[in-house]
């Protein structure tokens, strides 16, 4: 079922259609990092050396896969552009271009992180968690076409408003992934074990998860309206428009998840435990991260179908009830993480070396949950209403400019370690959401247009 974006709604009817369409998109975001969450979880109390190889493997392919997520922002945007115009005729030329930037980028990613992020490795980080995280950075490197294949299908379907039928693929490729992890971190099939046996799970998962997507976008209803199968005649503009929305998301994920991963390898100059107590809180903070970004996901969509149908009431509205709803939810995580620190610790690790640091680290990064949501929801709905410049400037001031000298500046200047890094994360993340939020208050006394 397509869920179309009301015209001049109510707070109440704007809730509803963010709501139809962000809780499956929360859940299948959710999945996303349900993955690295049972990678960490199981591979952290298999071994905490384990998984410092394993969070070091991870954190330059997190800059490639989040990159690549952004720059195909743009199959997402443009789909529901032509929903809210009419158009759908054009929207076969979207999934097919966007099918191409994914199989390109997948492999592109592949190529670059083997032959690269090793070498960094070794300048980077400690001769222990180079070598043991070079493995597992070759396995993940493979599964870097199937997720970008995936990812399209995925934003093309929630673009239509299939959000349900992408949440089901990816639980279903979540229970794979956990048997696995289960079958190959503790070793039961010799010599997998740890970090690489975690990154087969994933490489495994993710192959299944695309071959389930392409089979259910081919069985569409739709697909013969939308002239999914058949080729389309150029349209330079269209094409050059898609590509610029997904440049400037591209650039904006880049920039912060690139920013994060510098963190990561500031933690990697301090020591083992370090990265260990560093991968808890990131990945903690990635997991409840999921919901704003399902809630900005359904933003971006309505907002997306109401600038395609010229309504800037729907755009307004929508946009508010999206900010609302997701910094509701930050402030009940932040409650919550107050309250019951020590247990969150203790679920993550048994090491006792361990709980004490990450349980201060959470209790500290209460600081950053809500500007940090508000900051990806308000950027995903600047951009579709084709204000993609903005969101880009903003995020490389806060993350590369403000947050990433702060980071080395605090942590190992300052000695102040893992609480460094999360001090330098509060700050960006403040002045990310600030500016982003304000920019769309501000679109909205503008008359409607596009912003490029």
């Amino acid at each position: 079922m397509t869920v179309s974006a009301p015209l001049a709604p109510t707070y109440s009817s704007a809730f509803r259609a963010l709501f139809t369409l962000a809780w499956p998109v929360v859940i299948s975001r959710f999945g996303i990092m349900l993955m690295g969450l049972m990678d960490t979880v199981i591979v952290g109390h298999y071994s905490s050396t384990e998984l410092g190889f394993h969070s070091m493997a991870w954190a330059p392919t997190s800059v490639f896969l989040v990159t690549s997520i952004g720059l195909l922002v743009g199959l997402q945007v443009k789909t529901s552009h032509y929903l809210g115009s009419g158009e759908t005729h054009r929207i076969g030329a979207v999934f097919r271009r966007g099918m191409g930037y994914a199989l390109l980028l997948g492999t592109g990613s592949m190529l670059l992180l083997m032959l690269f992020a090793p070498p960094l490795f070794r300048l980077g980080v400690t001769e222990t968690l180079a070598t043991g995280a070079t493995g597992p950075l070759m396995i993940f490197a493979l599964s870097m076409p199937f997720y970008m294949v995936s990812i399209g299908c995925s934003e093309f379907l929630e673009a239509l408003g299939r959000t349900r039928q992408s949440m089901l693929i990816m639980m279903a490729a979540n229970v794979v992934n956990v048997g696995l992890l289960f079958l190959l971190v503790p070793g039961h099939i010799e010599p997998i074990h740890g970090a690489v046996g975690a990154a087969i799970a994933t490489l495994m998962a993710r192959a299944l998860m695309m071959g389930a997507m392409l089979v259910y976008v081919g069985r569409l209803p739709q697909a013969r309206e939308y002239g999914l199968f058949r080729k389309h005649p150029a349209d330079k503009a269209a094409a050059v428009d898609q590509r610029r929305i997904g440049y400037a998301a591209g650039a904006s994920y880049f920039i912060e998840v690139g920013a994060f991963a510098a963190m990561t390898f500031f933690a990697g100059r301090m020591g083992e435990v370090e990265v260990a107590q560093w991968a808890i809180v990131l990945n903690f903070a990635g997991l409840v991260f999921m919901v704003p970004m399902g809630v900005a996901v359904g933003c971006s969509v309505l907002v997306g179908r109401a600038f395609g149908a010229r309504d800037p009431e729907a755009i307004r509205m929508t946009g508010r009830v999206s900010f609302l709803s997701a910094a509701a939810f930050m402030i009940v995580v932040t409650v919550g993480v107050l309250i019951e620190a020590g247990a969150l610790a203790r679920f993550y690790t048994d090491d006792v070396a361990l709980i004490a640091g990450v349980q201060g680290a959470l209790l500290l990064s209460c600081l950053f949950f809500l500007p940090d949501g508000l900051q990806v929801v308000a950027a995903q709905a600047l951009r579709a209403r084709k204000d993609v410049v903005m969101p880009t400037v903003i995020h490389y001031v806060s993350y590369g400019l403000i947050m990433m000298p702060l980071g080395w500046l605090f942590a190992l200047t300052m000695k102040q370690g893992v609480a460094g890094l999360i001090h330098a994360v509060i700050i960006a993340s403040l002045m990310s959401g600030t500016f982003l939020v304000g920019r769309f208050f501000w679109l909205d006394k503008r008359p409607l247009q596009d912003v490029l």
